[in-house]
């Protein structure tokens, strides 16, 4: 290994532990945000699963309508 890949190694191991060591004090200051913003970005995304559901659901109805007006 070279000399920039072990101080890169050190820099990542010494960004790591002054985040773990802040983590707790971040996570009280911010925790109600991170809740608050995580259930509004899970009905978000529930909400765009039923959409493309029901446009999925659609365009196969007009598939098979296609379908069976070709058959007649």
């Amino acid at each position: 290994m070279t000399q920039r890949e072990w101080l890169l190694i050190g820099g990542g191991v010494a960004a790591g532990v002054a985040v773990g060591a802040g983590l707790p004090k971040v996570l009280r200051t911010f925790g109600p945000v991170l809740v608050e913003s995580s259930q509004r970005a899970g009905s978000l995304l529930s909400g765009l699963a039923e959409l493309m559901a029901a446009q999925i659901e659609k365009a196969e109805d007009y598939a098979a309508e296609r379908k069976s007006a070709g058959a007649e």
